[in-house]
C-alpha cells in the first residue's frame, strides 16, 4: 500500500476521527433502531445494504438541488394562498420536475438502493423546509397544506422513479410506500403530528385524544428482544460505570421490566466488589511512589544546597553556581512531571472507586434513568409488537379520561355517539368496534408514520435547513466524501477509493511506541576552537545543556547519555519504575511528551543566547578582542559563525520495544539504549537547516500524534489556516478536501506543531534542504515500511511551531 493511502486509512482509526464519526455517523442510534427496521421491511434489500454500513448514510444536497426543492416549497405555498395563480404554478412544476428528474436520473443511474437514498433525504428535506415556510400558519391552514403538498410529492416521486426504473426490479418498495400513505408533515414531534393528523383519525372514526390515551394505556411497558444480548455484554465487560451502562442501552432498543432490571442490577453488583479491590490496590500502589518522590525531593534539595555552598567557598566563575541552580531546578521539574502524572493517576482512580461504590447502591429507579426513552418508543412498541385488546371495563374509564379532551372538538364528539351503547344507569361505549378501529388506525396510519421517522433516524441530509455545519463536521463530510462514502447529489468531487487493503492492526502499530531523542549542538567545535580553554568551554557546555535537559526533565524524558555536544533522551510511558531501576522493559505510549520536549528545546536553546548573549564579551573577548566589539552587541549583528552556537539538530524516531530498541545496563553500570531507532535519531539530528535550530521526526512518530491526538488538520501549500469561517457548507468541503489532496504535512491543533513533510528534495525558502533519495516506499500489512528493494524505509518531517509564532 502507498504511503498516501496508508496515511488515508489511519486518519479513519484516529482519536479525532472516530469521535467525530461518533457525531455524525451515530452508530449507537443506528444500532438502536436498525433491528426493528429489519422486522418491519422483512428481507428488504435496502435495509440489507444499510445494515452492512453499520453506521448513517450521510446525504450531501448540492447548492442546486437545495435551491430547487426551496423553490418549490415556497411556490406552492404561495400557489394554496391564491389558487387563481394555476398558470404561474403549472408553469413552474414543469420547469421543476424536469430539472428536479436530472438531478435524480444523474444521481441515481440505475442504482434501486440510490434511489431510495435520493427519496429520503429529499422528503427529510422538504419536511424541514414546509416546518420554515408554515410555522405562522393556523392549524387548520397548515394541516391543508400539509396534506395538499404531500399528494404532489407523493405522485412527483412515484413519476419519476416509474420513469427511471422502467423493466428493472426496483429496491425498497416496501419503504417508499410507507411514505405515500402518510401526509407531508412539518414536524415528528408527538404533539404537533397528532395536532397535524387530527382530520385523518376522524376519517378513520377514532378521535386523536382517545387514541392517544387508547395507546398510552395498551403500549408495553418493556421490550426485552435483546435482553440476552444486553446481558452477555455487561458480563464480558471488565470495567463498568455509569458512561458504560449509559453507552449500552444506548445502542440497544432495550425498555426493560421491574424484573429485567433487577437482573442487571444483580449482574453489576456481583462485578462491582472486584473491580474496587482492584482500583484500591492500583491506589495504594500510586500512593507509595509518590510518597518515594518526595523523601527523593527532599534528599535530593538538601544535597544540592551543599554543593551550592561548596562552590560558593570556591568561587572563580559563575557559570558552575548557575548550572547548579539548573541542575537543581532540573530536578524539581523532573520530580514535578512524576508527581503530576502520579496524582492525575491517583485522582483517576479515586473518582473511580467512589463511581464503582455508587454503582453498589444502585437502584431500579436510578438503572432506569440510564435507559434513553425517546417520546415515539412505546409506540414502536405497540406497532410492531403484538398485543391484545382492552376489556370492556378498562375502555370505558380510558374513554372517561379522554373525554374532556374529547369534548374541546365537536367533531370528535360527534364520532364518539356513533360508539354509543344502551348501559345500565350510565352512558356505554362500543368496546369491540372501537378495538377494531384502534387497530386499523395503528396499522394504516401510525404504522407508516413510524417506519418514515425510523429511516429518517438513519439517513442525515446536509446542509441543513436554518442549521449551521461547525468545521468539524465540515471536516467529517469532506473526509468521507473524498473516500466515497457519502452520497453526493448535485455535486461532484473527487473520490479516492482504496482499493488495496490494510489490516487495523498494521495503523494501530503506530499508536503506543517509545522514542529516542537524540540532539547535537551546533557551533561546538567552533566554540572550542575560539575558546582555547577546556575548562571554560566545559563549564559553558554544562551551562548550556542544564538548560537542554530541563526542557527535557520537565516532559518526561529520561537522559541516557551526554555525548559531549549534544545527548541521548529516552521517551518511554513508564518513566518513574525506569529511573528508580524497578524495570529495564520500556512501555509504550504516546510521542507527544518527546515531540514537545524537542521543540521546547529549540525555543530553549533561542532563549539561551538571548539572555547570554551579554556574556560572549566575557566569554570570547580574548578571542576575538581585534575583530568583534561584544558590547551591546545583539544576535542579529553577530557574524554567522557566532549565531551557530547553541544552534541544535534534534532527532526523534519512534518503534516498538524491543524490536526497534533496547534498553540496558553496560559494561560501566550505566543505562544505555541501542537499536535502530538511536541509530536513526542521531542520523536526523545531523540535518543542518539555513542558520537555524532543526526538529526531524520519522513517520511514526507523526503517525503515532495522529492517532492519539483530539484535533488534527492538513497543512497544505494555502498555508496553516485550520478554520473555515466565513465559508459556506460547499465552500468548505471544497477547501477541506483541496488540504487534503495537496498536503504537505499535518497540523497538530491543540499544541499549534506543524509536522511538514519533507519530500524527495525540498528546497523552500525557510525550510530544509535535504536529499531523500527516490524510493518507492510502501507499507506492508503489518505496518512495516519498506523501500523498493524491501529494505527499511522512512519519511521524514520536520516539527516546528514557527508559522503559528
Amino acid at each position: 500500500m502507498e504511503r498516501s493511502d496508508f496515511e488515508d486509512v489511519l486518519v479513519l482509526e484516529t482519536k479525532y476521527y472516530k469521535e467525530l464519526a461518533d457525531t455524525y455517523r451515530d452508530a449507537a442510534t443506528f444500532n438502536r433502531y436498525i433491528p426493528i427496521l429489519k422486522k418491519v421491511f422483512e428481507d428488504d434489500p435496502f435495509i440489507t445494504a444499510l445494515e452492512q454500513k453499520g453506521c448513517k448514510e450521510l446525504v450531501y444536497l448540492g447548492r442546486k438541488i437545495f435551491a430547487l426543492q426551496e423553490e418549490f416549497v415556497s411556490n406552492y405555498v404561495q400557489f394554496l394562498s391564491d389558487e387563481t395563480q394555476i398558470d404561474r404554478w403549472e408553469h413552474f412544476f414543469e420547469r421543476y420536475g424536469r430539472s428536479l428528474f436530472e438531478i435524480y436520473d444523474k444521481f441515481v443511474e440505475g442504482d434501486g438502493y440510490k434511489m431510495v437514498i435520493f427519496e429520503i433525504a429529499n422528503r427529510e428535506l422538504l419536511r424541514d423546509l414546509l416546518a420554515k415556510y408554515t410555522q405562522t400558519m393556523s392549524l387548520e391552514t397548515q394541516t391543508s397544506v400539509c396534506e395538499r403538498i404531500g399528494i404532489v410529492v407523493n405522485q412527483l416521486f412515484t413519476y419519476m422513479s416509474n420513469q427511471l426504473m422502467q423493466n428493472r426490479a426496483i429496491t425498497g418498495t416496501q419503504i417508499t410506500a410507507a411514505y405515500k400513505r402518510i401526509p407531508l408533515l412539518p414536524s415528528r414531534s408527538y404533539s404537533n403530528v397528532m395536532k397535524l393528523l387530527r382530520t385523518r383519525f376522524l376519517e378513520k372514526e377514532m378521535p386523536g385524544p382517545l387514541y392517544s390515551t387508547l395507546a398510552r394505556h395498551i403500549a408495553m411497558s418493556q421490550y426485552s428482544d435483546t435482553k440476552a444480548e444486553v446481558m452477555y455484554i455487561l458480563n464480558r465487560k471488565v470495567l463498568l460505570d455509569r458512561e458504560t451502562l449509559v453507552e449500552i442501552f444506548k445502542s440497544h432498543f432495550f425498555i426493560p421490566d421491574g424484573e429485567t432490571l433487577a437482573e442487571v442490577i444483580a449482574l453489576v453488583k456481583k462485578k462491582v466488589p472486584d473491580m474496587i479491590r482492584r482500583a484500591m490496590q492500583q491506589r495504594r500502589e500510586i500512593e507509595e511512589k509518590v510518597k518515594q518522590i518526595r523523601q527523593k525531593i527532599k534528599d535530593t534539595t538538601e544535597t544540592i544546597r551543599q554543593q551550592l555552598l561548596k562552590l560558593t567557598e570556591d568561587f572563580s566563575t559563575e557559570e558552575p553556581i548557575e548550572s547548579m541552580v539548573k541542575k537543581l531546578r532540573r530536578t524539581l521539574l523532573a520530580d514535578g512531571f512524576d508527581l503530576k502524572v502520579l496524582k492525575h493517576q491517583l485522582q483517576g482512580h479515586a473518582d473511580r472507586e467512589q463511581e464503582l461504590k455508587a454503582l453498589l447502591n444502585l437502584r431500579e429507579n436510578d438503572l432506569a434513568q440510564f435507559i434513553p426513552r425517546r417520546e415515539w418508543d412505546p409506540f414502536l412498541m405497540l406497532v410492531f409488537m403484538q398485543h391484545g385488546s382492552v376489556d370492556d371495563n378498562e375502555m370505558q374509564t380510558i374513554i372517561k379520561d379522554a373525554m374532556d379532551e374529547i369534548k374541546k372538538d365537536k367533531d370528535a364528539v360527534k364520532v364518539m355517539n356513533t360508539y354509543r351503547t344502551a348501559g345500565f344507569l350510565k352512558e356505554k361505549y362500543d368496546t369491540t368496534a372501537i378495538n377494531k378501529k384502534f387497530d386499523i388506525v395503528t396499522r394504516e396510519l401510525i404504522a407508516p408514520l413510524l417506519q418514515s421517522f425510523l429511516l429518517e433516524e438513519i439517513i442525515d441530509y446536509y446542509p441543513r435547513v436554518s442549521e449551521v455545519v461547525p468545521t468539524e463536521g465540515v471536516r467529517y463530510l469532506a473526509e468521507e466524501a473524498f473516500a466515497g462514502r457519502v452520497s453526493m447529489i448535485e455535486k461532484t468531487i473527487p473520490v479516492k477509493r482504496i482499493t488495496e487493503s490494510t489490516s487495523r492492526e498494521a495503523v494501530l502499530h503506530f499508536k503506543n511506541l517509545v522514542s529516542a531523542l537524540i540532539y547535537d549542538v551546533r557551533g561546538s567545535t567552533f566554540m572550542g576552537t575560539k575558546l582555547q580553554d577546556a575548562k571554560r568551554e566545559s563549564e559553558i557546555r554544562n551551562y548550556f545543556q542544564e538548560s537542554m535537559l530541563a526542557n527535557v526533565e520537565k516532559n518526561g524524558g529520561i537522559p541516557i547519555k551526554d555525548t559531549g555536544d549534544g545527548g541521548i533522551v529516552l521517551f518511554a510511558a513508564n518513566r518513574y519504575d525506569l529511573i528508580n531501576k524497578k524495570t529495564l522493559e520500556l512501555a509504550p505510549g504516546s510521542v507527544l511528551p518527546a515531540v514537545r520536549c524537542a521543540l521546547e528545546m529549540v525555543q530553549g536553546a533561542r532563549s539561551f543566547v538571548k539572555e547570554n548573549i551579554y556574556k560572549y564579551k566575557d566569554w570570547f573577548r580574548e578571542a576575538e578582542k581585534r575583530t568583534i566589539d561584544f558590547e551591546g552587541a545583539t544576535y542579529a549583528t553577530l557574524p554567522p559563525a557566532y549565531q551557530s552556537i547553541f544552534q541544535v539538530g534534534i532527532g526523534i524516531a519512534s518503534g516498538v520495544y524491543p524490536k526497534e530498541i533496547y534498553l540496558e545496563e553496560n559494561a560501566f553500570g550505566e543505562l544505555d539504549l541501542t537499536g535502530m531507532l538511536v541509530r536513526e535519531a542521531n542520523l536526523y539530528s545531523r540535518v543542518r537547516g539555513r542558520e537555524k535550530s532543526t526538529v526531524i521526526c520519522d513517520d511514526a512518530t507523526v503517525y503515532n500524534l495522529l492517532l492519539n491526538a483530539d484535533k488534527f488538520s492538513f497543512f497544505s501549500e494555502t498555508g496553516v489556516k485550520t478554520e473555515t469561517l466565513g465559508r459556506d457548507i460547499e465552500q468548505g468541503l471544497d477547501f477541506w478536501l483541496n488540504q487534503k489532496v495537496s498536503k504537505r504535512g499535518f497540523i497538530i491543533d491543540l499544541y499549534k506543531i506543524l509536522c511538514n513533510k519533507l519530500g524527495q528534495e525540498v528546497v523552500r525558502p525557510g525550510s530544509l534542504k535535504i536529499m531523500l533519495g527516490v524510493f518507492d516506499i510502501t507499507i506492508d500489512d503489518t505496518g512495516e515500511i519498506k523501500d523498493e528493494k524491501g529494505g527499511r524505509g522512512k519519511y521524514l518531517f520536520e516539527l516546528s511551531t514557527k508559522a503559528f509564532e
